[in-house]
């Protein structure tokens, strides 16, 4: 009797150390940071990239060039020309992109560009287009990397009027696309001088007059107030800022908007809006709302 109870003994001890390394094992996956599969700014990269492939199919469609236009397209992709209907794979796209372009279509230009990255290989583009024939809406052009090139999967758009005539659009066709590479950089700079534990970089990086609503630990005005903020959580030892699934959208010649998830060292959460507008020949944040949703 006295063997088996200190057996039954034993059994708890083996089982309250199992538990132990079990629960801590939890605590330490509860503490992980999350999205450190990626760099920091990989994410703005692929958006930069596609922004580029985006740009050079729009340059080979106001050029004429047919066969770079189709090549701009997977060999299984998917588009739906609306009211022209459903195009799929490259020969149908081809026969609908090649009598079209020689009838005399050009000067396509794309405005109110939007772009969100999902991963590595994957991003999302829509915009409003016209051309000298026609207007209408871009809700999605789906881009996936393959074997190094980013290629049109799926092309959703719809033409909202065709003109009786053409019309000459004299706006730069990629416009909304350089506004939106230039905030791209500016916010990558941003997050290297955070992860560098440069506070200036944060700080200058506002309006005199900016607004940061920081849930749930503060809502601050101006940009002296901001920089102190930012100062003191990086003193606090806060780094490895990492964006990810970010959403840039061009909302008026001057003015981006920028949502993403987020994470650092210390914690991670959702940016609801970074709001960017060109100051004084400078792109600044002159709103930026953001929130905590766990803390490491």
């Amino acid at each position: 009797m006295r063997n088996i109870r200190i057996s039954f003994i034993a059994l708890l001890i083996t089982i309250s150390f199992f538990s132990c390394q079990e629960n801590e094992q939890v605590k330490n996956l509860e503490l992980k940071q999350s999205y450190t599969e990626h760099s920091p700014t990989l994410h703005h990269e692929i958006a930069l990239e596609v922004l580029s492939a985006s740009k050079r199919w729009i340059k080979d469609f106001n050029a004429g060039n047919i066969e770079g236009c189709i090549k701009g397209y997977s060999s299984t992709a998917v588009m739906s020309a609306m009211p022209f209907g459903v195009k799929q794979g490259i020969k149908e796209i081809s026969e609908f992109w090649t009598p079209f372009i020689k009838s005399g279509a050009t000067n396509l230009v794309y405005t109110g560009v939007s772009i969100e990255v999902a991963n590595e290989t994957t991003a999302f583009l829509s915009a409003n287009w016209s051309m000298n024939v026609g207007r209408g809406i871009i809700y999605q052009e789906k881009w996936e990397k393959k074997e190094g090139q980013w290629l049109l999967a799926y092309d959703n758009f719809q033409v909202l009027e065709q003109f009786d005539k053409p019309k000459e659009n004299n706006t730069n066709p990629i416009a909304s696309h350089i506004v939106l590479e230039d905030v791209i950089k500016v916010s990558k700079h941003w997050i290297q001088g955070f992860n560098s534990g440069n506070a200036s970089v944060c700080g200058n990086g506002y309006s005199e007059n900016a607004t940061m609503h920081a849930i749930p630990f503060a809502t601050i005005n101006e940009k002296e107030g901001i920089y102190n903020f930012w100062r003191k959580l990086i003193a606090d030892g806060a780094t490895n800022l990492i964006y990810h699934n970010p959403k840039f959208k061009m909302t008026a010649n001057n003015t981006a908007s920028l949502s993403s998830q987020w994470s650092m060292s210390i914690g991670e959460g959702k940016i609801y809006q970074e709001k960017w507008e060109h100051i004084n020949d400078k792109w600044v944040l002159t709103y930026d709302e953001f929130k905590v949703l766990k803390q490491y």
